[in-house]
């Protein structure tokens, strides 16, 4: 028993801690957008939604694919889920 005890300590030392998944910082442009974007909304959609120009959409798009990088939209809405960052109510 004392030899099963002392295995286990060694393992511990042994085995680095999981790192933290890194989750990045959104501006609340950002994250409005994100939400939009699981909800299925195209950036013609959001930008109509928002009241701004398809392009702030689609440049606040492109700042999202980076921050998760990732190379779509989608793949940055997947994201942002697997993270437990919250998009839909």
């Amino acid at each position: 028993m004392h030899s099963s005890a002392h295995s286990e300590k060694s393992l511990c030392r042994l085995t680095p801690p999981t790192p933290q998944p890194f989750i990045p910082s959104l501006t609340q442009k950002e994250q409005e957008i994100l939400e939009w974007c699981a909800k299925g909304k195209t950036s013609a959609e959001i930008a109509i939604i928002l009241s701004r120009s398809e392009t702030t959409i689609n440049f606040h798009m492109a700042n999202l694919r980076l921050k998760f990088d990732v190379t779509s939209r989608h793949a940055a809405v997947l994201k942002a889920i697997k993270l437990g960052i919250t998009l839909l109510p």
